[in-house]
């Protein structure tokens, strides 16, 4: 091999010469033409051999240059390498190591180089590693082994290793490993395993039936497909048509052949299909189920995933409640009241033509819509309140909602709705139309009212007669009786002092006569009317014992009499209380005629009471006649009182 160098080697040493002869012109140092030839002679050839290892030391720069090029190549493509890649002695120990071997042991190059090999195999493997490393030392080719190794913190992992037997620069031989990491890949395929037994065991214990179709033929099933379709072993259904089993014809009148492959094609466009299908067992008895189809490539080859499910129960039992799903309907689309129901979501889920009619909403318009969407004025009224309480499990009435946008009078009933396990599941309304029945109880109530009216009018009538008969024999018996008595006793002769006396007497007599026949029977209230009368009244109270103020607006000359005596009895009343308990000082009295009503407001500062305890306290027939008076011309009264804080009795009454 070194003959064959030789003349390559002098074919560049020449070609080296040529090129500097040609360079020579380039230098600057001459020679005289004293100087002798050998002398010029041998100084050119100084300047040319000159030249040459100036271009020798440029080449070798140049060389080392590609040089440090390579080297740095091959650090990146062992250093840097994705495998571990180490050097082992005959030995077994570590001479060399890249980085990826050094993160694969766990610690750095430098303390790894020169340790033993096996001390990074685990127990269970090192004979398995000698054996490997003894036969790769002692093979021209190359050998390989999977181990779990550990790392420097006694980590495990799997590895394959792959070792060459080669020559060291020093002679001696060597062993070159490549180390993979397999744990990834191990563990991928143990859960590749697992999951394929896992699948054969889902496959073959399913409850569900399953099969395995390609090519609209089925190529597998599980016990329970055989349980379903009633045969004895897999022999009857491999290698048929998906539509085995099935009628010449689907109910809708497709072929089942047609349809199964319609079905099939569907599935593997879409990648799962599920559909409802009719079969004729072997045993004749018409089966409904329900196929779930889930395609899936193996092996570049499409499958589908078959699951079969007998619905015929529940498909009987669809059909039984939309039978009385129909009926339900048929019955609230004839019901006179409005019903809708409702979701536990507030959707709504019923709405029948009496709805239609009267909200003017169809049902299309409003089903799966919140019940507060349609009604928004009732969300925090009554209404609201009665939706949560239906679903909270509780029964509500109401006598006035206005869930209709028209006028009228609706019964509202709100009923919860209970699933099989007694669970509140959503409310039931039913809306009763009750304008007619509110209309005549209305004139039932009125025709009572006026018969009471009339009563008390009767009664009022003979009571003012039988005063103002008492009256008159007062006024024209007694009264005339002790004014003849005055007379004569003025004309007779006698002492002063004791006619004066009789005098001073039978003038308190007459007085009191007369105080007791206004009271019975105001002659002012008749002659003069009710403001007469009512000033009369107050200005007959002593101003020592109660200071009255009375206040009146409106027109009272046209009120009807029997009217005109209730407001002044009731003025008169009301006063009389004021004296007998409240130990007022000063009392108001309100009495305003407007918009076709009268009302009276008697205010005092006097000790007060308690409203509720007002019956229990006022036993007396005062305020008792007071309400019975109200009750009877269908007022309203209202009082309003505290201790020590005086009291404040307000009525209304409308005027006929």
């Amino acid at each position: 091999m070194d003959h064959e160098q030789l003349p390559s080697v002098h074919q560049a040493l020449q070609q080296l010469r040529d090129r500097a002869e040609k360079r020579q012109h380039l230098v600057t140092q001459s020679v005289g033409d004293s100087v002798p030839p050998d002398t010029r002679r041998l100084v050119q050839e100084l300047q040319v051999h000159q030249i040459e290892l100036e271009m020798q030391y440029e080449e070798l720069l140049l060389t080392q240059a590609e040089a440090e090029a390579a080297n740095r190549q091959y650090v990146d493509l062992y250093d840097f390498a994705p495998v571990g890649y180490f050097t082992l002695t005959a030995e077994g120990l570590i001479h060399l190591l890249n980085l990826r071997a050094a993160q694969l042991l766990g610690n750095v190059r430098q303390r790894l180089q020169d340790r033993r090999f096996a001390l990074f195999v685990t127990v269970e493997c090192r004979s398995k590693f000698l054996e490997f490393l003894t036969k790769s030392m002692g093979s021209d080719s190359r050998e390989t082994c999977e181990l779990e190794m550990l790392r420097e913190d006694s980590s495990r992992f799997f590895a394959r290793l792959e070792g060459l037997a080669v020559l060291s620069s020093a002679g001696t031989k060597c062993c070159r490993l490549a180390v993979i990491d397999t744990t990834e890949s191990r563990e991928a395929i143990r859960a590749l395993a697992a999951s394929e037994t896992r699948f054969r065991l889902l496959f073959e214990q399913s409850r569900d039936a399953t099969m395995l179709i390609q090519d609209n033929h089925i190529v597998d099933c599980n016990e329970a497909a055989l349980r379903v379709l009633n045969t004895q072993n897999k022999r009857e259904l491999l290698g048929q048509h998906a539509s085995i089993f099935a009628p010449a014809t689907q109910p809708n009148g497709v072929s089942s052949v047609i349809a199964a492959n319609a079905n099939t094609a569907e599935a593997l466009r879409k990648g799962w299909n599920r559909f409802e299908w009719l079969l004729n067992r072997p045993d004749g008895q018409e089966m409904w189920v329900e196929v779930s189809l889930t395609s899936f490539s193996m092996d570049g080859q499409a499958f589908l995933h078959s699951v079969l499910r007998d619905i015929t129960a529940q498909r009987n039992a669809r059909e039984q409640l939309r039978r009385e799903k129909e009926f339900s309907e048929s019955l609230l689309d004839n019901s006179v009241d409005g019903i809708m129901a409702f979701d536990a979501q507030h959707r709504i889920t019923a709405w029948n033509k009496v709805m239609e009619q009267n909200t003017r909403k169809t049902e299309a318009e409003v089903l799966g819509k919140d019940i507060f969407d349609l009604f928004p004025h009732n969300r925090q009224g009554p209404e609201g309140e009665s939706v949560c309480k239906v679903l909270a499990g509780e029964r509500v009435t109401h006598y006035n909602l206005r869930l209709y946008g028209r006028p009228g009078h609706f019964e509202s009933y709100f009923v919860p709705l209970l699933n099989t396990e007694g669970k509140v599941e959503g409310g039931l309304v039913l809306i009763r139309d009750v304008t007619e029945r509110v209309r005549l109880a209305e004139e039932a109530t009125q025709l009572k009212l006026r018969q009471q009216q009339e009563v008390h009018s009767a009664i009022l009538t003979t009571q003012e007669e039988e005063r103002k008969r008492i009256a008159e024999a007062l006024h024209n018996g007694v009264g005339q009786l002790l004014y003849a008595t005055k007379l004569n006793l003025e004309n007779r002769a006698g002492g002063n002092s004791s006619r004066e006396s009789a005098l001073a007497l039978l003038e308190e007599a007459i007085k009191a006569t007369r105080t007791i026949s206004f009271e019975l029977t105001p002659g002012i209230l008749q002659d003069f009317g009710l403001k007469s009368a009512l000033e009369e009244l107050v200005k007959r109270i002593p101003h020592a014992g109660l200071h009255v103020h009375l206040y009146m607006k409106g027109d009272f000359d046209k009120l009807p009499q029997q009217l005109e005596v209730s407001v002044y009895r009731i003025v008169q009343e009301l006063l009389n209380n004021i004296i007998k308990h409240a130990k007022a000082r000063e009392a108001f009295v309100h009495v305003v005629q407007e918009d076709g009503h009268i009302v009276i407001s008697v205010e005092d500062d006097g000790q007060g009471f308690e409203p509720a305890q007002a019956k229990a306290k006022h036993s007396g027939i005062g305020l008792t006649s007071i309400r019975n008076r109200v009750d009877l011309l269908a007022g309203t009264l209202s009082i309003d009182s505290r201790p020590g804080r005086g009291t404040i009795v307000s009525i209304e009454l409308r005027i006929k």
